[in-house]
């Protein structure tokens, strides 16, 4: 796996990715309850019951919409709600957003961006057009991926979105686990909700790497025998 990162190109790239956000899971995880603003907004919410349900998804789906991370509505909804409801939450939150944002990029740039960048656009739409799936789930497997950019992005092209939202939500779940675990190891005060996160964290690059080293070789194989 190790001669296989390196022949990417991509290594130091990837080092220091993974180690910050472990540096970000190990700090959150260590930082005292009382210290966190956030742990009152997860109260807040559980407080208000389904009215803070509604707050909750209306203002992650806006927040999400905008380039806002995703992980932080994932910490608070596991501070909210706990484990399993935090993460069904903070996901159909990030995917409403991402729905949102890639419907305003359709309707409301599209044309605009078609007409001045002509090249660009159809360049984009040729990368996207094959192994759609996996390369929009290598990009939401990142821990450091452009969420907003990606999002415009499709907006701009006629990609399948049945497969852009369902490998979104696949992709965003292993990140979103860490940051709803954090949350839900404050509220229920369990530290060993830290070490879980991170050996999530690694097991989301790590994923992340080796479909995009398996697309490369489908890539390879299919130019020679094009060729052939």
């Amino acid at each position: 796996m190790t001669r296989l990162i390196r022949q990417s190109g991509r290594l130091p790239a990837l080092i220091a990715s993974i180690l910050l956000l472990v540096i970000i899971v190990v700090v959150a995880a260590s930082v005292p309850e009382d210290r966190i603003p956030a742990r009152r907004w997860g109260l807040l919410l559980e407080a208000a019951g389904a009215y803070g349900i509604v707050v909750f998804l209306s203002v992650g789906t806006l927040a999400t919409s905008i380039g806002l991370p995703r992980q932080l509505v994932a910490f608070i909804g596991g501070l909210a709600y706990g484990l399993l409801p935090g993460l069904a939450l903070s996901l159909m939150a990030a995917l409403s957003g991402c729905h949102l944002t890639v419907q305003v990029s359709r309707r409301l740039l599209r044309h605009r961006v078609e007409r001045r960048y002509p090249a660009f656009i159809e360049r984009l739409s040729r990368l996207l057009r094959h192994d759609t799936f996996v390369k929009v789930l290598i990009l939401r497997l990142q821990p450091l991926g452009t969420n907003l950019l990606t999002n415009l992005c499709i907006g701009f092209t006629d990609v399948s979105y049945r497969k852009f939202l369902l490998a979104s939500g696949i992709g965003y779940i292993p990140q979103m686990l860490v940051f709803v675990l954090l949350g839900a190891g404050v509220r229920v005060g369990e530290e060993t909700q830290g070490l879980i996160s991170g050996l999530l964290v690694l097991i989301s690059v790590f994923l992340g790497v080796g479909l995009y080293l398996q697309h490369k070789q489908r890539q390879k194989k299919a130019i020679l025998d094009s060729s052939d």
